[in-house]
C-alpha cells in the first residue's frame, strides 16, 4: 500500500480550508450587505424623526418623548402588528436569544401609548431581526456544504466510502461548542448591536448631539459589526465545521491519533503555534485546548496519524489517490495499481441499499406521466447544468432515461438520494430488475469490460453505462461511439466516446487492488428502452425525482 507523507495530508488539508473559506465568502458579503440595508433605514428614520423635532439642529430628548398621536400612531402600529404577524411564526424554532429581541418589540405593541423614541427602538430591533432571519439560513446551507464535501473529501482520502448523516450535520451546527451554537451566537450578536445602537442614540438626544454627527456614530457602530462581528463569527463557524467534519471522517476511518498542524494560523497565533506539530488522541479531543478551532477567525487543521499495517491488514482500498479527471499520463497499456472510490472489498452499508430507500429513509415524489414527448435537445436542456456533486453523474442518467420514456423526472436532489444511486451495488440492482435488459460484466481492467460491453451496443438505440468512477447514456451513431455530457456549465450534449475520455473522463483504471492483491469491479450496461417495461424502475424514479422548486441544478438552477 503506497503510504502518503505528511506533506501530502497538510496539503489536502490546506486545499480543504480554502475551499471551506470560499464556500462562506458569498455569506459574508449577503451578512455586510444586510447590516448596510438596516443601518440606512435605522438612519432614515432617525433623520426623519430629527428633522421633526429637532431644535438649533440637534435631537431633543425631551421631544422624543412626545407621543404619537393621530394618523402617524394609527400607522405606526399597523406597521408594527403587520411586522410581528410575519416573523412571530419564524421565531418558534429559533432561539432563546430571538425571542429577547422580539420580546422588546412586543412590549412596545402592547402599549396603548407611544413615544417617538419607542418607535425609533422599535425600528432598531425589527432591523435586526429581519436582518438575521434571511443570513441565518443562507449561513447554515453554506455550513452544511463545507460539512458534507469536508466529510466526503476527508474519507475518500483514507480509502472508505461512507455516507453524510443529516442528523450528524445538525448535531454538529446545534452544539453549543463554545458555550453557544451557531444560532446562538449570531442572534446574541444582533441584539448586542441593537442595544448599542439605542444607546447610542439615547445619549446623543440626552447630550444634545447634532442629527450629522448622531447617524455617524450610528454608522460606525454597524460599520464595525461588519468588520468584527460578520467575519469572527463566520470564519470561526467555518473552522470549526471543517474541523468537526475531519475529525467525523477520522473516526469512520478508525483513525486513533491526529496532529495539530497549524500551517495557515503559525504568523498570526502563539497558541496554534505552541501546538503546531503536537500529537494527541482522538478520544481526548478538547476543542479550543488541543483541537481548533482555538480562537476567533483559528485557521489551524489537523492531520491523521495513520497505522497502515492496520490499515492492509482490514483490506483498506489505497489511500488518498488523485480524484476523477486528474492527468495522471497513464495510458491504456499501463498496469500500475489504482484504487476506486465506488467498490471495495469491504461489505457494503445497508443504508446504500435500494430497500432502505424504499423503507421512507429517502423522501418519494411519485413521476408522472410528461404531457408530451421531449426531444433529446429539451431533455438535455431540462437536466443539463454544472454542478458536478459526486455521484449525480448516475442520478442524472436515470433521470435522463425516466425522460426519454415519458415520464417527467427532475434532478438533483443530492444527499443520501445521491449516494443510494451512485452505488455499484444498487446499480447492479437496477440492471437486473424484471423487464430490463442489461449486462453486467466483473473484471479488474475497466478498459477491457468497456470494450466488450460495447459489442452489446446496437445503432440507433441509447444506453446506460457505469464504469470507472463514472456513469452516463451513450449510444452508437454515424460518427461512432458518443456518450452524453449533463454536468459542463455550457457544453452538455453527446460527445465523442474514446479510450482517452474513458480514462478523463469515465476514470477508467487498467487494474484495481487492494494490499497488493488485484479483485474485479463490476461494469453495468442497461438498454434505455426496456427500462419503459419495468414499474419497478418507474417507482424508483421517485426517490430522484425533485420538486421544481427545490431543484438545485439543469435549467433554471443556482448550480448550473
Amino acid at each position: 500500500m503506497v503510504q502518503k507523507n505528511r506533506d501530502y495530508w497538510e496539503e489536502r488539508q490546506v486545499k480543504r480550508e480554502a475551499k471551506a473559506f470560499t464556500t462562506i465568502q458569498d455569506v459574508e458579503k449577503e451578512y455586510k450587505i444586510a447590516l448596510e440595508k438596516a443601518k440606512q433605514n435605522i438612519n432614515k428614520e432617525l433623520s426623519r424623526i430629527g428633522t421633526t423635532y429637532m431644535k438649533d439642529n440637534n435631537l431633543s430628548y425631551h421631544d422624543a418623548l412626545k407621543l404619537l398621536k393621530g394618523d402617524e400612531y394609527k400607522v405606526w402600529k399597523k406597521d408594527l402588528h403587520e411586522y410581528m404577524a410575519e416573523y412571530n411564526k419564524l421565531l418558534k424554532t429559533a432561539p432563546l436569544e430571538a425571542k429577547k429581541l422580539y420580546l422588546e418589540i412586543e412590549t412596545l405593541a402592547a402599549r396603548s401609548r407611544l413615544s417617538h423614541l419607542d418607535s425609533l427602538k422599535a425600528q432598531v430591533d425589527m432591523e435586526m431581526v429581519k436582518l438575521i432571519f434571511g443570513v441565518e439560513d443562507s449561513a447554515k446551507n453554506a455550513l452544511t456544504s463545507v460539512y458534507r464535501d469536508t466529510f466526503i473529501e476527508v474519507t475518500k482520502d483514507l480509502g472508505i466510502n461512507a455516507i453524510v448523516s443529516r442528523d450528524k450535520i445538525k448535531a454538529v451546527l446545534d452544539r453549543p461548542w463554545s458555550g453557544s451554537n451557531f444560532s446562538q451566537r449570531i442572534w446574541s450578536n444582533a441584539d448586542k448591536l441593537a442595544q448599542t445602537v439605542k444607546q447610542e442614540i439615547v445619549n446623543g438626544m440626552i447630550q444634545g448631539i447634532n442629527l450629522q454627527t448622531m447617524t455617524k456614530r450610528v454608522s460606525e457602530r454597524f460599520e464595525t459589526a461588519k468588520k468584527n462581528d460578520v467575519e469572527r463569527l463566520l470564519r470561526t463557524e467555518v473552522n470549526y465545521t471543517l474541523n468537526q467534519a475531519t475529525l467525523d471522517g477520522y473516526k469512520e476511518a478508525g483513525i486513533e491519533k491526529y496532529e495539530f498542524s497549524a500551517t495557515l494560523d503559525s504568523r498570526t497565533s502563539q497558541i496554534c503555534s505552541e501546538l503546531n506539530g503536537e500529537i494527541f488522541e482522538i478520544k481526548k479531543i478538547a476543542v479550543g485546548l488541543n483541537y481548533p478551532p482555538m480562537h476567533p477567525r483559528c485557521r489551524s487543521t489537523t492531520i491523521p496519524i495513520i497505522d497502515y499495517e492496520s490499515l492492509i491488514k482490514q483490506g483498506r482500498e489505497e489511500i488518498g489517490e488523485k480524484d476523477i479527471g486528474d492527468n495522471d499520463k497513464k495510458t491504456l497499456t499501463d498496469n500500475e495499481n489504482s484504487s476506486i472510490n465506488k467498490e471495495s472489498k469491504e461489505p457494503i452499508p445497508n443504508t446504500f441499499t435500494m430497500a432502505w430507500a424504499q423503507n421512507d429513509k429517502v423522501e418519494y415524489n411519485e413521476v408522472r406521466k410528461l404531457q408530451k414527448e421531449l426531444t433529446t435537445e429539451q431533455i438535455i436542456k431540462k437536466l443539463g447544468g454544472g454542478d458536478q456533486t459526486k455521484g449525480s453523474c448516475s442520478s442524472l442518467a436515470f433521470a435522463y432515461i425516466g425522460n426519454r420514456n415519458g415520464y417527467d423526472v427532475l434532478d438533483f436532489r443530492g444527499g443520501i438520494s445521491t449516494e443510494i444511486f451512485a452505488t455499484t451495488r444498487n446499480i447492479v440492482e437496477i440492471a437486473n430488475l424484471d423487464g430490463i435488459e442489461s449486462k453486467v460484466i466483473k473484471r479488474a481492467n475497466d478498459y477491457k469490460a468497456v470494450k466488450e460491453l460495447l459489442t452489446f451496443v446496437e445503432e440507433k438505440k441509447e444506453y446506460y453505462l457505469e464504469t470507472g468512477k463514472h456513469a452516463a447514456i451513450i449510444r452508437r451513431g454515424n460518427r461512432g461511439f458518443e456518450y452524453l455530457e449533463l454536468q459542463s456549465e455550457t457544453e452538455n450534449g453527446f460527445k465523442k466516446l474514446d479510450s482517452s475520455v474513458l480514462k478523463t473522463r469515465f476514470g477508467c483504471q487498467t487494474s484495481y487492488s487492494v494490499s497488493g492483491t488485484k479483485f474485479e469491479k463490476s461494469n453495468v450496461l442497461i438498454d434505455v428502452d426496456s427500462c419503459k417495461n419495468s414499474e419497478e424502475f418507474k417507482n424508483l424514479l421517485g426517490y430522484i425525482n425533485t420538486a421544481k422548486d427545490k431543484q438545485n441544478k439543469g435549467e433554471g438552477g443556482y448550480a448550473k
